[in-house]
C-alpha cells in the first residue's frame, strides 16, 4: 500500500502566512522601540556615575592654596557637551568611523579639567555626548549633569538630566549635597 501524500492546502498556507503578517506588523514597532530604550539605559548609567563623581567633590574638603584656609564647598566648575554629538556626528559622521551610529572612543576629551575632577570617562563607543554645569556654593550650589543623544539618527535628540543640590545649613569644609528623585526626559525613545 502507498503511503498518503497529502500537503497543505492553498487556504491552510495563506491563514499561516496572514497569522505571521500580523504578528509582524504588531512585533517589529514594539521591537524597534525596544531597542531604542534600551540605548537609554548608557544615559541613566553614565549620568548616575557623574552625579556620584559631583558629590565625591563637593563633600571633599578643600583648602586654599597657601594659606590653608576653607575652601567653600561646589561643584566643579561647567565641561560643554563631550563628545559634540550634534550635526550627526556621531550618526555616521566625523566622529563614527565604523558607521554603526555610535561616537568612537577619544581618550583625550575626556583629560579636560571637569571630567578628571569628577573622575568620569567613557572608554566603549556611545550614543551619547554628556555636559556638566554648575554654580553657587555651600546651600545655593547644584548642578545639572546633561546626556543628548539621535538614538535613531534622524536629527531628533534625546535628553536626560539629573540634577545635585548643595544642602542647607552646610558650613564650609562640612558639606552634605543632595539630589533630584528623578531624572529629567524628553524624547526619550527619539
Amino acid at each position: 500500500m502507498r503511503p498518503s501524500r497529502r500537503g497543505f492546502t492553498l487556504i491552510e498556507l495563506m491563514i499561516v502566512v496572514a497569522i505571521l503578517a500580523i504578528l509582524a506588523v504588531v512585533a517589529v514597532p514594539a521591537f524597534v522601540k525596544f531597542l531604542r530604550r534600551a540605548k537609554t539605559v548608557e544615559a541613566v548609567d553614565q549620568l548616575d556615575k557623574i552625579h556620584k563623581g559631583a558629590v565625591s567633590y563637593y563633600m571633599r574638603g578643600k583648602v586654599a592654596h597657601g594659606t590653608g584656609a576653607p575652601v567653600r564647598c561646589q561643584f566643579p566648575e561647567a565641561q560643554g557637551m563631550t563628545p559634540d554629538i550634534t550635526g550627526k556626528k556621531c550618526c555616521g559622521g566625523a566622529a563614527d568611523a565604523d558607521g554603526d551610529d555610535r561616537c568612537d572612543v577619544d581618550p583625550p576629551i575626556w583629560n579636560a579639567k571637569v571630567w578628571s575632577a569628577l573622575s568620569f570617562e567613557l572608554r566603549d563607543q556611545h550614543y551619547f555626548g554628556y555636559s556638566f554645569v554648575s554654580s553657587g556654593t555651600v546651600e545655593t550650589a547644584k548642578f545639572t549633569a546633561t546626556a543628548n543623544a539621535d538614538l535613531d539618527c534622524d536629527g531628533e535628540v534625546s535628553t536626560f538630566e539629573r540634577y545635585g543640590y548643595g544642602t542647607s545649613g552646610n558650613a564650609s569644609g562640612d558639606c552634605e549635597a543632595s539630589q533630584a528623585s528623578a531624572y529629567f526626559r524628553k524624547g526619550d525613545t527619539e
